[in-house]
């Protein structure tokens, strides 16, 4: 077996950034800022940022941002509660260069070469306490468990060993956790650019982007094959989340901004009871996007809301906060989708009736989970408003059109109240016979027949 240097260091609790400002000079009483007004300000470099403390001083995200299992990078290294995991590394490690015909002396060779390139990509600061022999080494480390992970999700280069590994050296449940360990945390990320090189040293058949589509198509997606789900190759990412940030938000469609007043943005329905109650049901879609909501009219008062199915498991909540805390960060031009979509499902799933109505449709998927817990769940997911209104505003306009037409809704109404089950349709059609005979009786008591 490969030989590694495991050395506990300390944590790093925040770190801080910096950019470049103009030349100031100050007075007793003023400041004066000098500016060169040819050269133009570069933007400041993209980093793997940390989550907002005004994200984290909140109690209903405690436990969201932190690694369970294994710290990858700096920000969480030498943490006591994850030193059981690191035993794997150097197991992972020897699994993953076996076959590639290289040796561990030539793979921390080639990350040494880029150690001040990945350094650059965390905050300033974070990584002052370690060498540059100490951070390869962590770097390595935690790229080969990260690179094995890929492999062994990764349909037709899975490893035995490494799947065996995973399982016996950290169990069931702590290899459930890992998941969300790798892919779903802020601050538990890597450069993209180690990865890439280090799958590269493994093999040319290695290729990064292929495998991570393979394994986000796999276990995220469940889409039609026929749906092309790639990035765009321009766009590098600096780490993993952004990678399956950008390919769960590709866009295909083009859209305009909308020039509507700032109050048209916004709608009053509320809730899939209440959609329900005016005449909109929710259905199961065909599609597995986030973006997949369509609304589809039958008859004169019946329509419904076709909503992407949601397996909702401990990975969800933490996953879908540090996307939104991804989307929170400086210098990330986004128009927070993942927010976006967090709010409009907020909007739907307001009580545990909401909840009933989803499970009944097929749409809504809570293994050990009660409902009550469900409608926590999304309440304690911290989104604010802030989105592109325009992503679902289509349907949201749409839903809002029926939810108005006040002659759409009073005949859901009535459907909904006197003929949603068999014991209301009987007193409906007990109440009117009663009237009609009434109304008879009263008719020939006044003009009696001759």
């Amino acid at each position: 077996m490969a030989e590694f240097e495991i050395e506990t260091c300390r944590g790093v609790d925040q770190g801080s950034s910096s950019t470049s400002a103009p030349a100031s000079t100050t007075t007793k009483n003023t400041l004066e800022v000098r500016v060169d007004a040819h050269t133009e300000p570069k933007p400041p470099k993209r980093r793997i940022g940390k989550v907002p403390l005004t994200m984290r001083r909140d109690e209903k995200t405690k436990g969201y941002f932190d690694p369970k299992v294994v710290s990858i990078g700096p920000y969480h290294h030498g943490k006591e509660e994850l030193q059981m995991a690191e035993r794997i590394k150097p197991i992972l490690a020897e699994f993953f260069i076996s076959g590639s015909g290289r040796d561990v002396d030539e793979f921390r060779k080639n990350v040494l070469e880029i150690v001040d390139e990945a350094r650059s990509y965390y905050l300033e600061g974070s990584t002052n306490m370690y060498s540059d022999e100490e951070f390869a080494e962590m770097m390595l480390l935690d790229g080969f468990l990260v690179a094995a992970f890929i492999e062994s999700k990764t349909p037709g280069y899975k490893n035995p060993k490494i799947l065996f590994a995973l399982e016996t050296q950290l169990g069931q449940h702590d290899r459930f956790l890992l998941t969300s360990d790798i892919l779903c945390l802020l601050e538990n990320q890597i450069p993209f650019q180690v990865l890439e090189l280090l799958m590269s040293l493994k093999s040319k058949h290695h290729k990064l982007t292929e495998m991570l589509d393979n394994v986000f198509h796999s276990i995220l997606s469940r889409e039609s094959t026929r749906q092309d789900k790639r990035i765009d190759d321009t766009k590098q990412p600096i780490h993993l989340l952004e990678y399956l940030w950008l390919w769960q938000n590709k866009s295909n469609r083009t859209r305009e901004t909308s020039t509507r007043r700032i109050w048209d943005k916004f709608y009053s329905f509320k809730s899939v009871a209440e959609l329900k109650a005016k005449g909109i049901y929710a259905r199961r879609g065909s599609d597995f996007g986030q973006r997949d909501f369509k609304l589809k009219s039958f008859f004169f008062f019946f329509a419904v809301l076709e909503i992407p199915p949601i397996v909702l498991n401990p990975h969800y909540v933490i996953h879908i906060s540090n996307q939104i805390a991804y989307e929170w960060m400086p210098n990330n031009p986004t128009n927070l989708p993942r927010m976006a979509y967090v709010n409009f499902m907020k909007s739907l799933i307001n009580t545990v009736e909401d909840v009933k109505e989803l499970r009944a449709r097929d749409i809504l998927f809570t293994p050990c989970m009660s409902d009550q817990e469900v409608v926590q769940i999304f309440n304690s997911i911290p989104t604010f408003l802030m989105e592109d209104f325009s992503i679902y505003d289509e349907v949201k306009q749409k839903i809002q059109r029926h939810y108005n037409n006040k002659a759409k809704t009073w005949f859901a109404e009535l459907i909904h109240n006197y003929f949603c089950s068999p014991w209301t349709f009987i007193a409906f059609v007990a109440a009117a016979t009663l009237i009609i005979l009434s109304f008879l009786q009263t008719f020939f008591t006044i003009f009696p027949h001759k």
